[in-house]
């Protein structure tokens, strides 16, 4: 999911917090400098797990929803596991990362001019060619399909905001655009626009305004209600997700750090939580996800920052840097399984799980693929710079 759908990192450009200074590499004089520093997600390597596992529980949701929908779940087993957790709390963790890491990583854009107009591009170079680009997959192949074909999917100006991150109802009456998952991404965007005319302020002031217009927007639309659709979705208590992120950003750089065994305590307490509200209702989302997703995220970055890299660091920086890849491609791969499952022959309970295994092993290496052939070069091309292999340490 964005970022980060998804909650993204910056890529290459992603940063710690530190003072602008001048004479900065590469930067004319009398520009204003934005330091290259080591990568954020070096330094919080348990930020890239949480988005690679957020973005792997929202893809084993819709894989063991199919294999269950097929009749591939004889024994039951995949059903006991997707009960066992709200797995679709991967889009909430993922919205407490984007809160975060979005001021985190913006640090030195904040009571700089033109900070907001360098925060929006980085942030749809992030986003917008991946999202579009599968979207176009996508109603390419319903077109294909001849599903979309005399209004199936909706009109022009439909499938116009789907492109353009602007809620709009579907023919069904869902607030999801052409490409369902994007609906998350509707709401990053809208989280951008609110925090990027704050951007004047110092940060702390920026964090404080752009969460109180986001608390004061939802309490308006849960109390008086909006007449557009659109402001109605938007109004969702979900966005103060983003919220919960920001305002960990804040204690983070005022010094927040816990100690090993209470940072052990909030994922033990996330998880039980998650466990005993897998059934709570949408309305209640935002307290019964969004809350155990800020204690996973609060455990992932009140820790020490380690000195050095190592295997286990790169690997969990490789499938984070994948998990929005992860999040929009896992669809097409599990549908091309669910094309191969009718070749299977009879289920059965192991073939079930080999299935579901198997679709999640295959999403997650075309995402690997994806962020290293498609993401990085393209985001590196667009950013003015020759794309290179990250180095091993």
């Amino acid at each position: 999911m964005a970022g980060t759908t998804p909650g993204h990192d910056e890529g290459t450009t992603t940063r710690l917090p530190a003072p602008l200074y001048p004479g900065a590499q590469g930067v004319r004089p009398g520009h204003t400098a934005y330091p290259v520093m080591p990568k954020l997600i070096r330094l919080y390597p348990w930020v890239q797990g949480l988005r690679a596992i957020a973005a792997l529980s929202v893809a084993f949701l819709h894989v063991a929803n199919d294999a269950i929908t097929a009749g591939r779940d004889p024994a039951g087993w995949i059903a006991a596991i997707n009960g066992f957790m709200p797995w679709a709390a991967g889009v909430d963790i993922f919205f407490v990362i984007s809160g975060f890491v979005i001021v985190h990583a913006s640090a030195n854009l904040f009571a700089v001019p033109g900070g907001g107009r360098v925060f929006l591009r980085r942030r749809l170079i992030r986003i917008v060619p991946l999202y579009w680009t599968m979207t176009t997959l996508f109603l390419a192949t319903l077109l294909l399909q001849r599903s979309a074909v005399h209004g199936a999917m909706g009109g022009p100006g439909f499938i116009l905001a789907s492109y353009a991150f602007l809620p709009w109802p579907r023919p069904d009456g869902l607030m999801e655009p052409a490409l369902g998952l994007g609906w998350t991404l509707n709401y990053e965007m809208f989280f951008y626009l609110v925090l990027t005319p704050f951007l004047r302020l110092p940060r702390a002031w920026a964090v404080l305004g752009s969460a109180a217009c986001l608390a004061l927007f939802v309490a308006a639309g849960q109390v008086h209600g909006f007449h557009a659709a659109a402001l109605r979705f938007w109004s969702n208590p979900i966005v103060l997700e983003f919220v919960a992120g920001m305002g960990l950003a804040l204690a983070v750089a005022h010094g927040l750090t816990l100690p090993g065994w209470l940072r052990l305590a909030l994922v033990a307490t996330a998880c039980a939580g998650l466990h005993l509200m897998a059934g709570a209702p949408e309305p209640w989302r935002a307290l019964a996800h969004g809350l155990p997703g800020a204690l996973l995220v609060a455990a992932a970055v009140a820790g020490r920052r380690p000195e050095r890299s190592t295997p286990a660091m790169r690997i969990l920086v490789r499938l984070g840097d994948a998990s929005y890849a992860l999040y929009l491609c896992h669809p097409f791969v599990m549908r091309g399984f669910s094309l191969l499952g009718a070749h299977l022959g009879p289920p059965t309970a192991a073939s079930g799980i080999l299935y579901v295994g198997l679709s999640l092993a295959t999403a997650q290496l075309c995402a690997l693929a994806i962020n290293a052939g498609f993401e990085r070069k393209l985001s590196a091309m667009l950013k003015g710079r020759r794309w290179r292999r990250a180095p091993a340490g």
